[in-house]
């Protein structure tokens, strides 16, 4: 069993951020970049969150001319959230019954993180055990 209790131990420190009127080809081409997997929506860097943007989100525009559409038109409002203090089983617990795979870690109304299953898949493997893939070409 993990030694790590806390979501401050396992998460991402840092969160990249747009602001609401950034063009969605704007934000496609950051997570493109960066191979984040979710961006806050925020008036400022350190800002308060307004809403969060999820790769689906973003695929549901499939197809249209990405600059006629901003951040704030295909974030979701109202961020669910975490704070840094909060136990892994309660982070754990708020992703399934959300149905969602990463939660922004806020404190202070500020978000300092993110936690995502993967972050957590990783801790819960720990560094004892090897895996080998078998591919067939």
């Amino acid at each position: 069993m993990t030694k790590k209790e806390h979501v401050w131990a396992i998460m991402h420190k840092g969160v990249i951020t747009c602001h609401p009127n950034t063009p969605l080809e704007e934000v496609v081409r950051v997570m493109a970049d960066t191979g984040v997997h979710g961006m806050a929506v925020a008036e400022h860097d350190g800002g308060p969150l307004l809403g969060t943007i999820s790769h689906m989100d973003v695929i549901k525009y499939w197809g249209r001319d990405l600059e006629q559409y901003t951040a704030k038109d295909v974030m979701t409002p109202n961020v669910i959230s975490v704070s840094p203090d909060d136990r892994i089983e309660d982070a754990i617990k708020v992703m399934l019954d959300n149905h969602i795979h990463r939660v922004f870690v806020v404190k202070d109304g500020r978000a300092v993180g993110v936690v995502s299953t993967t972050d957590i898949i990783r801790e819960m493997r720990g560094s004892k055990w090897t895996w080998y893939m078998s591919v067939d070409i």
